[in-house]
């Protein structure tokens, strides 16, 4: 397989009867994927207190993470799966979403609530396609990814997707730096500075369990949302028009909305999220018996619903508030994360429970980006990096054009914001194309794969995405190159237009080719478990890990049959064909 990722080889499986095959099917040529060894890293351990299994021994004698099945009560079941859904979510009141809404509010009052609404269901939906390939195919995204694509391919993918991160985490660093500037009065550059040192003190917690950071985080974001939600009542919505903006508010929608609807999709369904939440979720492992793991599927895709329903209120209410007291006001097109809190009527510390909510959300984000670097750089590269180094890498990166904005333009934060907002949305193409392209494979998915009308509803869904996007780029209103047509003609617009030109024929090249290059790789057996190994997420021998894997179950055969028990065939006798 030249010019394939050596680890990603694709292994000759022994084959079955086409009639035995557990669901996914091996195949005709029985070609699958072959998944390294490796758990998830420290964080997203699942919590084995609701598990029925025993642990069972690994390879070097440390005990495994439980394996679960349905335990005869629904709500212990689901607890199960509660973790990996609201992680994920903590992204969707980050200081993006909050500046994507005020906004919308500012500028449209009401009417883009529709927007707001169909992007949290799409994310919800999102969420469902991680689960589907976490639990089915036991890979992540990237892993998929680097496993079906040629090096070139999987080298571009994952800048891509490094470059998504990095630009995801300048709304938190900013949002930082607008939380000391509210509590102390210090510049915003000083803030976006010790946004390094605020990380590694959250990051810290992690030796007390993930579950007492998203803890602490819950309370922050909680508070200013009781507080967000207060505002709105005293303030007087107006409720009519609300319905109107979140029913049908699109049939009011013009040319100039296109940059504040691209900035809430992209806020919404943050591309780095899928990569997240396809990772989380192999903390819960489960035993590997078809109707055992389409219940965990079924339980993993009702865990992200409440989290994103709560969030879409949350930014509901910021929208309100931006409505009814920023819409109108003397430029209310620029007002955003920096000043949105003295246009609170009603809150005598508002500006403090902005910035409570400000380095709340900030931090809890950024925690969930560093996760997301570790298992890009780890899904597409094999590179595992300490949690801290990553945290620092990506932290670093995202600081140095905050600190340069910060003191040369320190007005403009807002619209930096609102550009990263819509440069997500540019960038979710890059991630959601391929999260369809697998899930609906029949290749890859086998009778796993969903039926003929939600594939070609999830394709129509990511041609849509992509096209209006592609619109964004070169329509006036859009926020990128669309001024080019609104003025004269000059040699500073030309060279402008040979830009969007290029990227327009990147983009559309990238989206088909992904879309439209089969699909040469397959998940593993629905009933054979992925190998894990204590303190990895990947294995750089494809074939050792392999042979481990086949080995193991080799073995568990011999136990159960007394014929086969007496054979002692050794390991390197083992036949593979790559």
């Amino acid at each position: 397989m030249s010019g394939k990722r050596p680890r990603h080889e694709l292994l000759m499986v022994p084959q079955e009867d086409e009639d035995d095959r557990p669901c996914p099917p091996a195949g005709q040529n029985g070609h699958h994927v072959n998944v390294p060894e490796g758990s998830p890293p420290d964080g997203f351990v699942a919590d084995a207190s609701f598990s029925d299994h025993s642990s069972m021994p690994t390879e070097n004698g440390e005990t495994a993470p439980y394996r679960w099945s349905p335990s005869g009560s629904s709500w212990r079941d689901m607890l199960f799966f509660v973790g990996p859904g609201f992680m994920v979510c903590i992204a969707y009141v980050d200081p993006g979403n909050y500046q994507a809404d005020i906004q919308a509010g500012a500028t449209a009052r009401y009417q883009l609530l529709w927007t707001l609404w169909w992007s949290s269901i799409l994310s919800i939906y999102v969420q469902v396609l991680c689960v589907r390939l976490a639990i089915y195919g036991q890979v992540t995204l990237a892993e998929v990814q680097a496993s079906d694509n040629s090096d070139r391919m999987r080298y571009l993918n994952w800048v891509i997707a490094e470059f998504s991160i990095v630009i995801t985490d300048l709304p938190e660093v900013i949002g930082v730096g607008i939380a000391c500037n509210t509590f102390f009065g210090w510049p915003y550059y000083v803030g976006v500075l010790l946004s390094l040192c605020t990380t590694m003190v959250f990051l810290a917690f992690e030796r007390f369990g993930i579950r007492t950071l998203e803890v602490m985080i819950v309370v922050f974001v909680g508070i200013m949302s009781v507080a967000l939600f207060a505002e709105m009542a005293l303030v007087g919505a107006n409720g009519p028009e609300l319905i109107e903006g979140w029913v049908y508010g699109f049939i009011h929608v013009t040319s100039d909305d296109i940059f504040t609807i691209t900035g809430v999709l992209g806020a919404v369904v943050m591309p780095h999220n899928l990569y997240l939440h396809t990772a989380a979720c192999q903390s819960r492992r489960v035993v590997r018996e078809e109707s055992t793991v389409k219940r965990a599927v079924w339980l993993s895709s009702l865990e992200p619903v409440f989290p994103i329903l709560v969030s879409f209120f949350i930014n509901m209410a910021i929208v309100s508030i931006a409505a009814e007291s920023v819409y109108g006001q003397p430029g209310a097109e620029n007002i955003g994360l920096t000043d949105f809190c003295y246009y609170f009527q009603y809150l005598k510390s508002g500006c403090v429970l902005w910035g409570i909510a400000l380095l709340a959300a900030g931090q809890s984000s950024a925690i969930t980006t560093t996760y997301t670097g570790q298992f890009v750089m780890e899904g597409f590269l094999d590179i595992r990096m300490p949690t801290w180094a990553r945290a620092v890498l990506t932290r670093l990166v995202a600081i140095t054009p905050c600190v340069i904005v910060s003191v040369a333009f320190p007005d403009d934060l807002n619209l930096l914001v609102n550009i990263v907002n819509s440069a997500l949305s540019l960038l979710l193409p890059f991630a959601f194309t391929p999260l369809v392209k697998y899930t609906t494979s029949d290749k890859f998915m086998g009778r796993c794969a969903p039926p003929v009308w939600e594939r070609w509803l999830l394709r129509g869904l990511a041609f849509a995405i992509y096209l209006l996007n592609a619109i964004a780029i070169s329509a006036p209103g859009g926020g990128f190159f669309g001024f080019i047509f609104q003025e004269n003609l000059s040699a500073k617009n030309a060279i402008w237009f040979v830009c969007m030109v290029a990227i327009q024929v990147f983009y559309l090249w990238w989206n088909a080719v992904t879309a439209f290059t089969s699909v040469n790789t397959e998940m593993l057996p629905l009933e054979q478990e992925r190998a894990y190994e204590a303190g990895k997420f990947a294995e750089a021998d494809p074939i050792k890990s392999s042979k481990r894997a086949l080995r193991s179950l080799e073995l568990t055969e011999q136990e159960e049959d007394p014929v086969l028990g007496n054979m002692n065939q050794p390991e390197d006798e083992l036949e593979f064909n790559t």
